[in-house]
Formats: structure tokens, C-alpha cells, sequence
């Protein structure tokens, strides 16, 4: 039942994400929001998410995994019950920032109960079940969501979501009879703001690229993450022990394996979906189904990839998923004006393949590579890891896309051959992250004593 709650967590998340997207029109002729600031109810979930993600670590420490959890759902699920009366698009993107807030939480409490409540042997099939219910809440997320905003409005969405997260809660509330902490004597604030202006200043820069000064404010975010590090190193109380990035190498390097991962893989859903619809001349939902192959065989593959890294060192098959995505996408690359739907069909196999071998084997690495105290902070960099992979990801695509055609305002049929080409460099460049994240795999190194178990 435990595994039950995490999972309905680890489901809700993604679904929500991807229901919005589908309510997006709806919500900008409603509130009269331009396409440019739409893109606000995505990025400023992620945002929130990914700048509370460390320091919520620590606060989950002193107040405890089973209390956290429950808090966090009900955050999300107060800030869905207001969003259902937003008057204005401003409370709306202050609601997705509040809601960012409690997934966080949620995020970094899941992960760590199942790592304490299961045995080691048993950790990567419990990781790979909850890894699959976020490729089932991303697959029937756009589903439920055209639906329901067709039939009874963009509202709706968020009601749905209620009743669900408070199912979760008192799951956990119920069946989770153990408290887990992890006192400490004070709090990083210092280390605290360092993280957040880091973090903000990486995936808004990031996530603009394009924009003038991006570049500039990412480079400036990256400067600011070298900071942090030597700073959190000098303390005795860190906000984040940074030390596990330079003490345990099989640690840091599944990390970054984790972010190349999601560097090479996220970028191309939306490649793919913009290809489909404009070069392929198809129609939303006959590209959804194109692209519903790649959710679908992670929802069914991550759970069997789960329970094999229990067996064998995830080393294999981590790197072995990341060499099928890095072909996935290297094919897509081969795009060309005319090519066939079953081409691009197979290219998502290779990449939904790749990510199920990937994912659970990976988290299973990173958390089973720490001692009991870490597994909060450890849970939260998986999640900053994931996060900071998309935004790159989708970086790259951007940074194409305004280099060969301008902007997608532009995406006509005189520009697709620019298009085109765009997608094929930044597909280039996506599989090469995957290069990277391959060598990173296969020389991670053995798992510390102290965290065998």
C-alpha cells in the first residue's frame, strides 16, 4: 500500500503536467494570454519544483519522510482546489508555483520511503514500478486532458486531481506506521539561496535560450552552481552535501548519467510532434499515437528493467538503454522532407526501450550508492538531475530552431527544409550527450560498502 501511495504520487505529477498542455488554448482564450506567455504554466511549475527540491531535502530530514509526504500532497491538492477558481492567469501562475512547492516534497519523500521501507534486494523492482506510473501518468495525461476540456472545460482538470492526491495522502497516512528523520542542528540559508539563484538563473537561461541575455544568465547560473559547491563543502551543516559528488564516484557519475539521459531524449518528443504536424501533415492526435509508442513500452519495460538491476550491476543495463536511446535518436536524425511514418515509429522504440532500461536501473544505482542519512538529498538530486536534463534538452532544439528558421511563428511550408534541418543538428548534438552519459555509465565504479544495505 506504501508502494501504492508513492506511485499514485509519482502518477499525479506528470499527468497534471501534461493535462495543462492540452487546456492551454482553452486557459489563453479565456484569460486573452498570448502562445510566448502560456509557456509560463509549464516553466514556472518546473521552476518552483526544481528550486525547492534541495532545500526541501533538508526540512523533509527534521520533519520526517511520512509527515512530509502528506504535506506536500495536500499543498498540491489546495493549490488544484484554488486553481479551479482563478479569476486572472496571474493567480493561475502563482498556484502552479505553490503547487511546485508541494511536489517537490512529494518527489523527495517518495523515493526515499520506498528506498528505507524496501530491502536492498528488492529496490530496483519497487523503483522501476514507481519509475513506470510516471510514464503512464505522462501517456494518459494528454488523453484525459483533451477530453475533459472539451467536454466540461480546462477547470475540470484540476478537480480531478483533488480527490486523487487525497487518496494518496491517506494511504500514506495509514499504512506508513514508521517515522524516518534525520535531526540536524541548523539550517543553510546562506547555501539555501545560493541553490535557489543558481538553479533559477541555469533553467531560465536555459529555457529562453533564445531570448536575448539568456545565454549570458545561464552561463551566469553556472558560475553560481561552482560557487555553491565550494561554499557547501566549508560548511558544517550543509543545505546539500556536496561531498558525495567528490567522495563517491559511483554516486556523481550516475548522477550525470542521469542529466545526459534526459539531455538526448526529452527534446525529441517535442521534435518528433512538430515534425509530424507540420512536415508529416498530420494531425495532433494522429501524432499523439506516433509518439504514444515510446511512453507506452517504458510504462511496460521500466518495472522488468526495475527487478533485473536487483539481479545484475545497473551498470549494464543503464548503459546499454543508453546506447538504444543514442540510436533512437541519431536515427531521427536521418529525417529527411519525405520520410515514412513507420521510420519515425521505430525510432521511438529504440528511444522508449532505451529510457525503461535506463531509468529504474539508474535511480537504483544512485540511491542504493548512499548511506540511510543521504537518501533524501539523493532522491532530491535525482529529481534537479531529471529536470536540468529536460531544460538542456529542450535547449539544444530551441537554439536549433532559432539558428535555422527564426522562431516556430515562422514554421510554414516555404520553411520546412530549414526545419528539417534543424532537427537533424540538434538531434546530433542530443545523441552525443548520450555518448557522454555512455562512458559516465560503464566507469561509475562499485557501490561503497557503507551503503550496501
Amino acid at each position: 500500500m506504501i508502494l501504492f501511495a508513492t506511485s499514485m504520487g509519482s502518477f499525479l505529477n506528470p499527468m497534471i503536467a501534461t493535462m495543462v498542455i492540452l487546456a492551454l488554448p482553452a486557459i489563453g482564450l479565456e484569460f486573452g494570454v498570448s502562445a510566448r506567455d502560456l509557456g509560463w504554466m509549464s516553466t514556472a511549475f518546473i521552476l518552483a519544483t526544481a528550486i525547492l527540491l534541495v532545500p526541501a531535502s533538508r526540512l523533509v530530514d527534521r520533519i520526517g519522510y511520512k509527515k512530509s509526504y502528506i504535506i506536500g500532497a495536500l499543498i498540491v491538492g489546495i493549490s488544484c482546489l484554488f486553481s479551479i477558481f482563478a479569476p486572472d492567469y496571474a493567480t493561475l501562475i502563482l498556484l502552479r508555483i505553490v503547487a511546485g512547492v508541494g511536489s517537490a516534497f512529494v518527489m523527495i519523500t517518495g523515493l526515499a520511503i520506498l528506498t528505507r521501507v524496501y530491502p536492498a534486494n528488492k529496490r530496483g523492482m519497487v523503483i522501476g514500478v514507481n519509475t513506470a506510473m510516471v510514464y503512464v501518468g505522462a501517456s494518459l495525461g494528454p488523453i484525459i486532458g483533451g477530453f475533459l476540456t472539451e467536454y466540461t472545460g480546462w477547470r475540470s482538470l484540476f478537480l480531478l486531481m483533488i480527490p486523487l492526491l487525497l487518496i494518496s495522502a491517506l494511504l500514506m497516512a495509514a499504512f506508513l506506521r514508521q517515522e524516518f528523520k534525520n535531526p540536524w542542528k541548523s539550517f543553510d540559508i546562506k547555501g539555501t539561496i545560493l541553490y535557489a539563484a543558481a538553479i533559477f538563473c541555469t533553467m531560465y537561461g536555459l529555457s529562453t535560450i533564445t531570448d536575448q541575455g539568456s545565454l549570458l544568465l545561464a552561463m551566469a547560473g553556472v558560475v553560481l552552481i561552482v560557487i555553491f559547491m565550494w561554499y557547501e563543502r566549508r560548511v558544517e551543516e550543509p543545505v546539500l552535501h556536496v561531498d558525495l559528488f567528490f567522495k563517491n564516484k559511483r554516486f556523481a557519475r550516475s548522477s550525470y548519467t542521469a542529466l545526459l539521459n534526459y539531455g538526448c531524449t526529452y527534446g525529441s518528443v517535442y521534435m518528433v510532434s512538430l515534425y509530424l504536424q507540420s512536415v508529416g501533415a498530420l494531425s495532433a492526435v494522429e501524432a499523439g499515437f506516433i509518439i504514444f509508442f515510446q511512453p507506452l513500452i517504458q510504462a511496460v519495460m521500466t518495472p522488468i528493467a526495475g527487478k533485473l538491476s536487483d539481479r545484475f550491476d545497473p551498470r549494464y543495463l543503464v548503459t546499454f538503454g543508453m546506447a538504444l536511446s543514442a540510436i533512437g535518436v541519431i536515427l531521427l536524425a536521418g529525417l529527411g522532407l519525405t520520410s515514412a511514418v513507420s521510420y519515425i515509429a521505430v525510432t521511438q522504440v529504440f528511444i522508449g526501450l532505451g529510457s525503461a532500461l535506463f531509468s529504474a536501473p539508474n535511480t537504483n544505482a544512485i540511491m542504493s550508492a548512499v548511506p540511510q542519512k543521504e537518501y533524501s538529498s539523493a532522491s532530491s538530486i535525482v529529481a534537479v538531475m531529471r529536470q536540468l536534463g529536460m531544460i538542456l534538452s529542450m535547449a539544444v532544439c530551441m537554439a536549433a530552431i532559432s539558428v535555422f528558421v527564426g522562431g516556430l511563428d515562422m514554421l510554414g511550408p516555404d520553411m520546412y527544409p530549414q526545419f528539417v534541418q534543424a532537427l537533424q543538428i540538434s538531434m546530433i548534438v542530443c545523441s552525443g550527450l548520450a555518448v557522454i552519459g555512455i562512458i559516465f555509465s560503464w566507469f561509475r565504479g562499485n557501490a561503497p560498502a557503507e551503503a550496501a544495505v
